[in-house]
């Protein structure tokens, strides 16, 4: 039985509001996995996260008041309440009452009459008009995509407002793609092949344990454009393999899977709790040492070079925002140029871990040019040994340096990969 304390939209605005001071979706619905009322709490905050900028839009043409002058607490109440009034079956009557409910469990009761009148005459059809609204997302990433494809910004920003598919990663080695699909074919789970090697993606999500072969390893979870780096790093049976930023072991995981007979060090800046937590079981990664580690420095590192590295840098996330629809919210293109500056510092400590004609391949899920391209532009022209390595991917397009992916509605997300060679010689690129 719930408790009689039980409200959605009080518990979907504690998340929320947490996630406008600057933490993730991710984490701050983590707490609510595991209870009764998961599915109503994330499907609240996803949505409202999904169509902030349209329901911010609404909400404030009928407020007296700007919304910087609003309580916040108040003001996600508000966004929990429109977001069930336009994108769920609730009753508006039902909605309203229990977002009155929600003010008052927040400790906001002075609110009530407010978020009332607000919601009790909030107009779900009314006329959007701004551009933010409409495409759902903010200006400057509007004015990013239009700079930069301009042949495509209408497809791009409306493939981020769409849902991404459901795509996992067979593990070939312990089963083939095709006994993996009668898997599928016989517990009657509609799926289709995309263009990625090992690949199947279903044409609706489900949870990961209602999938046949879930307890046994024989795939993951991984986005499409995502399990095109690895295959990039082409090793010999050899070589020692760096996974660098490797936080949460999503393509670690695919290395030891593709590589099993290679030396594998993952190393992250996070705790190893909460770092590693999608890799294979220890007794299936004996080659496998995980490490944390500052990668902006050497501290972490055994003096031994690697033959290849896989930088997976930290980045704006641009290409994810359909899975991580918070991120299009919270993110400012300030945060673009720190994050620019992060990966040039990347990029510089672990080239000093690489063994001379060693690959380097460098991934960011953005596409923005100032993080991909343009990050290794400045890496070359600076550094005297490194030389582009040239490659071709299923789909995308190739760019100066590397290659770029944007998300589609039914693709993958939107990944750049870049590949270098160590080279003490001059190289053709």
């Amino acid at each position: 039985m719930r408790s009689r304390n039980y409200n959605p939209n009080a518990l979907a605005s504690r998340v929320l509001k947490r996630v406008l001071e600057g933490q993730s979706l991710e984490s701050a619905l983590q707490r609510y996995r595991g209870t009764e009322f998961r599915a109503e709490i994330f499907n609240v905050c996803y949505q409202c996260m999904r169509h902030y900028f349209s329901l911010a839009e609404r909400l404030q043409s009928m407020l007296n008041r700007p919304r910087d002058r609003l309580d916040l607490e108040v003001w996600c109440v508000l966004l929990a309440g429109a977001c069930q009034l336009e994108y769920s079956r609730t009753p508006p009557h039902a909605v309203v009452s229990n977002a009155v409910d929600a003010t008052r469990k927040v400790g906001k009761s002075s609110a009530s009459s407010l978020v009332n009148a607000v919601l009790r005459n909030y107009k779900t059809d009314s006329e959007l008009k701004s551009i933010e609204a409409k495409y759902e997302l903010p200006q400057w990433l509007l004015d990013s995509i239009e700079s930069h494809y301009p042949d495509v910004a209408a497809e791009l920003a409306n493939a981020l407002m769409s849902r991404a598919p459901l795509t996992l990663r067979v593990n070939s080695h312990r089963l083939s793609l095709e006994d993996f699909c009668s898997l599928l074919d016989e517990a009657g789970i509609e799926h289709f092949l995309p263009a990625t090697p090992n690949s199947v993606t279903l044409d609706e999500p489900r949870s990961m344990s209602s999938i046949p072969g879930y307890d046994e390893g024989y795939f993951a979870v991984q986005d499409l454009s995502s399990q095109l780096a690895v295959p990039l790093l082409e090793p010999n049976s050899s070589d020692r393999i760096l996974d660098a930023c490797s936080a949460p072991g999503v393509k670690t995981a695919q290395i030891v899977d593709l590589y099993p007979d290679n030396c594998v060090v993952s190393v992250d800046v996070k705790p190893q709790c909460s770092t590693w937590n999608m890799l294979p079981k220890p007794q299936l990664r004996p080659r496998l040492e995980t490490v944390q580690g500052d990668l902006r420095t050497t501290g972490w590192w055994d003096n031994v070079p690697y033959q290849r590295i896989l930088l997976d840098a930290p980045c704006s996330g641009t290409g994810t925002i359909r899975r991580h629809p918070d991120l299009k919210v919270v993110r400012q293109h300030s945060d673009v140029l720190e994050l620019k500056e992060l990966q040039g510092n990347l990029l510089a400590s672990v080239w000093g871990t690489l063994a001379n004609e060693g690959l380097l391949v460098y991934s960011t899920c953005s596409f923005l040019p100032e993080e991909n391209d343009e990050t290794i532009e400045r890496f070359v022209s600076t550094q005297s040994d490194a030389f582009i390595d040239r490659f071709c991917l299923p789909y995308g397009a190739s760019t100066n340096f590397g290659w770029q992916i944007l998300p589609t509605r039914a693709g993958g997300d939107g990944f750049y990969y870049a590949r270098l060679r160590k080279s003490e010689e001059a190289s053709c690129t």
